[in-house]
């Protein structure tokens, strides 16, 4: 177990877990945080959120899948995609990584990924863990590896299956004692409508009838806003800078709009209103999920003295300056 180390994961895919660890990772590094991604996903879809892959520098997961088979200090192979962050990518060959340690069982999988990525952890305050969705090994690799987890979901019958399987995962990776320190730091509300206040306390309310003793909800949901996911995804940018490049694309719009309406027309499409209040919503959710993660934690148990959640002791959070 890494202590800097966080999972973000769930059993479905398409629940925003990519997203989420590309902004949570530029955020945290736009605050001086020296970060480090590691996409156990072998989609590497991380690659296209933060750019490297659109650049050619994704090598497909060889770097990673190199070192842990053969339990060697892990370089990682993209250095400096944003100030203060670093890549570990996935890709076609993360899957025949997959397929190599389901041969070795879990616990020389984990011992082989921490020989692999130990070394790193004087050089990084935090690692993000971009697990693939499904029961794989590669997820369990990520919730061996990770002190905390969250669990972004949405407001659906598969998205609720799939934090079923997580928390089926959770608890099996701390009962068999591959990582019996692993806590469920939270769950993160994801593509919501931010007007839609009923919808919001009904899921609520089923997740804490699902966790009865205990589990975080994060205040902050990240809305719905298809146009502007997928111009994120495209251009390779995370919702501040795509906020940003929108502000500057207004700019130049208006201008145009003064000068030269036929140049204006051919512009293309413009970027999501949304980008404003997308950006604060990552922006004030990466601010609470590391705050929580650089909490003190106390750990509730059920009847079956297995651990269910760490929840804070007190409220001593680390300083953030997003």
């Amino acid at each position: 177990m890494l202590n800097q180390a966080l999972a973000i994961a769930n059993g479905k895919g398409g629940v925003g877990k990519t997203s989420l660890t590309a902004n949570i990772a530029v955020m945290a590094a736009n605050s001086g945080w020296d970060t480090l991604v590691v996409d156990l996903d072998p989609q590497g879809n991380l690659g296209a959120d933060l750019g490297y892959r659109h650049l050619g520098r994704s090598d497909e997961g060889r770097a990673l899948s190199k070192a842990v088979q053969f339990e060697e200090p892990l370089e990682p192979p993209v250095i400096g995609i944003r100030d203060h962050l670093d890549a570990v990518p996935g890709g076609r060959l993360t899957r025949e990584l997959a397929d190599v340690l389901l041969t070795r069982g879990s616990r020389v999988a984990a011992k082989a990924m921490d020989a692999a990525l130990a070394p790193l952890t004087e050089r990084y305050d935090l690692i993000l863990f971009d697990c693939p969705p499904g029961d794989d090994v590669l997820g369990d690799l990520g919730l061996a590896m990770a002190r905390a987890l969250v669990i972004p979901i949405k407001f659906d019958t598969a998205s609720m299956d799939g934090l079923e399987l997580m928390a089926r995962r959770f608890r099996s990776i701390k009962t068999r004692a591959i990582n019996s320190e692993l806590e469920l730091l939270g769950i993160v509300l994801f593509d919501f409508n931010p007007n839609a206040t009923a919808l919001r306390r009904q899921v609520e309310d089923e997740l804490h009838r699902d966790f009865p003793y205990g589990v975080r909800v994060f205040s902050r949901a990240i809305r719905h806003s298809q146009r502007a996911a997928y111009d994120m995804r495209r251009s390779g940018m995370t919702a501040v800078e795509y906020e940003r490049a929108a502000a500057e694309e207004k700019e130049k719009r208006f201008a145009l709009l003064q000068t030269d309406r036929d140049l204006l027309k051919r512009f293309g499409p413009a970027k999501s209103q949304a980008a404003r209040g997308l950006a604060d919503d990552y922006a004030v959710l990466a601010n609470e999920i590391l705050e929580a993660f650089t909490e003190p934690t106390i750990v509730i148990t059920d009847t079956d003295d297995q651990p269910l959640l760490d929840i804070p002791a007190d409220e001593r959070v680390l300083e953030s300056s997003w």
